[in-house]
């Protein structure tokens, strides 16, 4: 397989909001996307109609760099809620509700342009702040102390004309793309969302699987769900991921934030 390109880490930090329960800021590699993330949970749910006897009403709104939401962020939206329901225990809050608004404060311009005009009109893909949106909804829950199963990751791949596969790619590079591709994984390996645009074959997809699996979960997580898989029966993916593109995966990232957080709720105990 041939090796990806990388356009390095993303960025995590929790608790950038005062007023909202839990929040985060999530920036995508190379600035492509920078999402602040407000969660607030449990909450009450505005409408009688929108409860749920045995389970937690979950809303997600994701607001714009600039305008208002349409049809692409609806979709969003509707996306990342069911992503948010796989991994939340809404059980344990029946007949509440939890609140995440996603507010888009940074996108990456198209110096092709005139005027380097900012990407995300409503005529582009959707599928390029789909992961941003997923990883910081997942971060602001994480701060707000929601109770979730097991925690998401969520990375975007390119597939070029040649063939390369590109992990996070930027605006120039999603151009140049054939096709895009979206993957969310769990913690232990499952995996909790698909999207894929453009054209492409089913290696192809494959491929960008095995590249996005890697991008979230890092090389030695995929070895242990490859080696647990082996084991229950399923034929582990074959091909190598370059160690550039596996050495800050999306979840470590994730942890980093939460231990930096945690340090830091925890030095009053020293003063």
């Amino acid at each position: 397989m041939a090796f990806p390109i990388v356009n390095g880490p993303p960025q995590a930090e929790l608790h950038t909001l005062l007023n909202s329960d839990g929040s985060a800021t999530y920036t995508e590699p190379g600035s492509t996307y920078k999402i602040i993330a407000g969660v607030n949970y449990p909450e009450e749910v505005p409408y009688r109609s929108d409860e749920i006897p045995e389970s937690t009403f979950i809303d997600v709104n994701l607001r714009p760099h600039n305008g208002v939401g349409m049809v692409k962020e609806r979709h969003v939206e509707e996306l990342v809620k069911r992503t948010l329901q796989c991994i939340v225990l809404g059980d344990e809050t029946p007949r509440m509700m939890l609140q995440a608004t996603l507010q888009v404060v940074g996108v990456q311009s198209d110096e092709s342009l005139p005027g380097g005009i900012k990407g995300g009109g409503q005529g582009e893909t959707y599928l390029d702040i789909l992961p941003s949106a997923i990883n910081a909804a997942v971060l602001g829950c994480i701060d707000a102390g929601v109770q979730m199963r097991t925690t998401v990751g969520a990375a975007l791949i390119g597939i070029d004309r040649d063939g390369l596969l590109i992990l996070h790619p930027n605006v120039s590079q999603r151009k140049r793309s054939t096709s895009l591709h979206v993957f969310a994984f769990t913690s232990d390996g499952r995996v909790v969302l698909m999207e894929s645009e453009g054209n492409f074959k089913t290696a192809d997809w494959k491929r960008a699987e095995e590249v996005a699996r890697s991008a979230v979960m890092g090389a030695s997580d995929v070895n242990k769900s490859n080696n647990n898989n082996k084991q229950n029966g399923d034929v582990s993916m074959n091909g190598n991921v370059t160690s550039e593109s596996s050495a800050i995966c999306v979840l470590d990232v994730i942890r980093k934030a939460l231990e930096e957080r945690v340090i830091k709720d925890g030095r009053w105990r020293q003063d």
